[in-house]
């Protein structure tokens, strides 16, 4: 599934092009891919992408939306299109990032060792606009953080849903997951731009899905070491994109809590105290990515959700930082 956005700028077409170049040398060559165009405003895209497929040694599918809706709506366009062609299994890749030359072996191989696995995730590389492998020293601190992450005991089996909530800010980009074409169509992409993917994933695990990592297959994640970070330019800056990022994300959350207690494997108080865990988490995510005073937000939030909670998981700092503002009479 690869969403697809052409804006004019000359580095797009050529990063696609090597997206596609690392699905021709995948050492398991029986894959589709859908390649949808995000209704790119650049004149010649479709004929574009139409001479692409046919020039790709393999079926390249192409597809349109019928207006800009972002990566997660154009995902759900391909997503619906592989269940009508009787695909079982998916694979993300945006449209910039390289598949390993292994992945579509290794995923069909732990699908069919595991039938009762929904969700599958594997681990990243970044590379530059070049192809280059990043200095992890380097990386911005929202980055740095993911590399750290997907050092940390893999998630495996059902119910990792509070894990994922509570501990780990992320654990796969959306060009590192692997799923049933059945996961992915009873939880669709939401229509809400930016962090769709960690809202999504949110719902994957609240269903019940159950979850692996697929070892030695890591994702090349092309982050340009000149410009920046593509979302945050697109959302409005830094601070607009943690908003979004807290305002989507909980909304994923909120979801997976309710689906959780609906199945009867969580409760009303339960679903309290991860909601508040997770505020604490990503109130020091946001702080750290350079929005401190909406970090200092959503651990107030979470004060106020589960004082008994925020307490035993706050710092000393942040018990402090929260604490009731007193009015003048």
């Amino acid at each position: 599934m690869i969403p697809y956005f052409d804006d004019g700028l000359a580095w797009r077409r050529d990063y696609l092009r090597l997206t596609l170049r690392s699905l021709e040398r995948q050492t398991d060559p029986d894959w589709c891919a859908y390649l949808v165009d995000d209704a790119s405003p650049t004149p010649g895209t479709a004929e574009f992408l139409a001479d692409l497929a046919a020039s790709t040694s393999g079926s390249v599918t192409v597809l349109h939306a019928p207006r800009n809706a972002g990566a997660g709506q154009a995902r759900n366009l391909a997503i619906e299109a592989a269940y009508q062609d009787g695909h079982p299994l998916l694979a993300y890749l945006d449209a910039d990032d390289l598949a390993h030359p292994d992945r579509v072996a290794a995923v069909r191989a732990l699908f069919t060792a595991e039938p009762e696995l929904d969700f599958a995730y594997n681990d990243i590389e970044f590379i530059d606009e070049h192809g280059r492998p990043w200095d992890r020293d380097r990386l911005l601190p929202g980055l740095r953080m993911l590399d750290e992450q997907q050092r940390l005991p893999k998630l495996r089996g059902r119910e990792r849903w509070i894990e994922q909530a509570v501990e780990r800010d992320n654990i796969a980009i959306p060009s590192a997951m692997n799923l049933r074409t059945t996961l992915a169509l009873s939880v669709p992409f939401p229509a809400k731009p930016f962090c769709e993917d960690v809202a999504t994933l949110f719902r994957y695990l609240g269903s019940g899905a159950a979850i692996d990592h697929v070892p030695g297959i890591p994702t090349c994640y092309r982050v340009p070491q000149v410009g920046g970070s593509a979302s945050r330019k697109q959302s409005g800056g830094v601070d607009a994109f943690n908003r979004m990022r807290c305002t989507n994300e909980r909304e994923g959350l909120e979801e997976a809590i309710a689906s959780a207690i609906a199945r009867g494997a969580a409760d009303e108080r339960t679903g309290r105290a991860v909601l508040c865990r997770y505020l604490i988490r990503i109130g020091r995510t946001v702080t750290a990515d350079g929005s401190p005073e909406l970090g200092r937000s959503q651990l107030r939030q979470a004060r106020e959700l589960d004082p008994e909670t925020f307490a035993a998981h706050a710092t000393a700092a942040e018990l402090r930082d929260t604490e009731a503002v007193p009015v003048a009479p």
